[in-house]
């Protein structure tokens, strides 16, 4: 009776410690993408950050950076820019509101869904933007694995 008890408590515990684990502990990893024929092989994170912010304009490779965001009622945007840059989308947003205003730069393009950003980063070059691990296929190529 004593040992149904104790695990039955364990878990009950286990339970709750899994409802209380932040989502994006759950969620699949993320990857910063680039057309297959890109000749971009690798990025660090303050590269993926300042192009994500507009910080720079052209790529190591010369191109011009062309980023490309998930929609924006996206949860994988959020994630994306929490992870990178420690700030919510919506301040992301802010900052290219007024990166624009000032003609500073122009925010990235938007996509409907992963598998419409894996069809952006080939057709446009420079493009970059990212994906859940488990919608990686040939079509694209990792540059950055977001952590």
């Amino acid at each position: 009776m004593f040992r149904a008890l104790q695990s039955h408590r364990l878990y009950r515990c286990a339970l709750v410690w899994l409802l209380l684990l932040p989502s994006s502990l759950l969620a699949d990893e993320l990857l910063v993408v680039t057309g297959e024929k890109s000749s971009l092989t690798a990025l660090d994170k303050n590269q993926v950050r300042n192009i994500f912010l507009g910080k720079v304009s052209s790529l190591p490779d010369g191109s011009n950076a062309a980023p490309v965001d998930q929609p924006e009622s996206s949860p994988l945007r959020d994630e994306f820019y929490e992870k990178l840059t420690h700030h919510s989308a919506a301040e992301a947003k802010a900052h290219w509101v007024k990166l624009s205003f000032t003609g500073r730069g122009a925010p990235p393009r938007e996509s409907t869904s992963s598998s419409d950003t894996k069809r952006m980063v080939n057709s446009m070059p420079g493009a970059i933007g990212y994906i859940e691990k488990s919608e990686l296929d040939s079509s694209v190529k990792v540059v950055f694995t977001v952590k």
